[in-house]
């Protein structure tokens, strides 16, 4: 039997992934399946379960997502952090959401997260944050004035597979996978994504972690010019690929060198 959602989870933190899927058991009473890609082995526990997946990569975090998500069997899809805990029934509230949207499968719901350094007390924050914009530019890696204010960025979507994989999913050009999913966000709103917020809390989040450093360095120094570049044109709307070719994901490297010093 099909699982209900498909759970897309780039991964390298191995010694959190059973807690994770823990958390995932808690937050859902629906049938799920966890899609793991990256480049360690599965722990002796995720081995034995039937709903888990997995592919082995070296490519960026956005590649091996773009790779996981095409063993998705899912109605629905979203996707997970391997620094994240989900609230126990938050993913059950979110897909109640979408489903009492209607049908159309280009709706979305988006979840709150909480998100900040490990051992220090996280902010539940306003909806404001969850823009693409934020408020008064307060996400200037983002920021765009020819984006719509209303628009929301996809770090916690939950939305039909048929819209994701329409899309395209991700594009691998962007390493980072949160800045992918800002430029999945755009891409999705200008086709039409019906989106809406629920306030309920989908996960906590630490940061700080020492194997972090490559995610920052890609974010800072690669993907969020590009991001800038494409969003800051007037005329972004004219040159933008909407649908991508979901198997992008080929035409980058298969080993993320700002981790892993081996040779393809």
């Amino acid at each position: 039997m099909k699982p209900e959602i498909s759970i897309i989870l780039p991964a390298i933190r191995v010694e959190n992934w059973d807690k994770l899927y823990d958390s995932i058991m808690m937050s859902t009473s629906r049938r799920f399946e966890l899609i793991i890609c990256g480049p360690y082995a599965l722990t002796k526990k995720l081995q034995d379960l039937t709903n888990v997946k997995y592919v082995k990569d070296f490519g960026c975090p956005t590649r091996a997502s773009a790779i996981a998500s095409l063993l998705a069997e899912g109605k629905l899809i979203t996707w997970v952090t391997d620094d994240a805990i989900l609230v126990r029934d938050s993913l059950d509230t979110a897909i109640n959401l979408l489903y009492s949207m209607g049908e159309d499968y280009k709706n979305v719901i988006i979840s709150k997260y909480l998100e900040g350094q490990m051992g220090q007390q996280k902010t539940h924050q306003p909806d404001w944050y969850f823009k693409i914009n934020g408020r008064q530019g307060f996400r200037p890696c983002t920021y765009s004035q020819h984006i719509s204010d209303d628009w929301w960025i996809f770090n916690t979507a939950i939305m039909y597979r048929e819209f994701f994989e329409e899309l395209g999913g991700l594009d691998s050009s962007f390493e980072h996978a949160a800045m992918a999913d800002t430029d999945f966000a755009i891409r999705a709103q200008t086709a039409g994504a019906n989106v809406q917020i629920t306030q309920v809390l989908m996960y906590d989040c630490d940061h700080g972690q020492a194997d972090h450093k490559p995610i920052e360095i890609a974010q800072v120094q690669f993907d969020e010019p590009r991001l800038q570049a494409k969003y800051r044109d007037p005329n972004w709307k004219d040159k933008l690929q909407i649908n991508i070719d979901i198997n992008n994901w080929k035409d980058y490297p298969s080993v993320w060198e700002r981790r892993f010093n081996i040779k393809e």
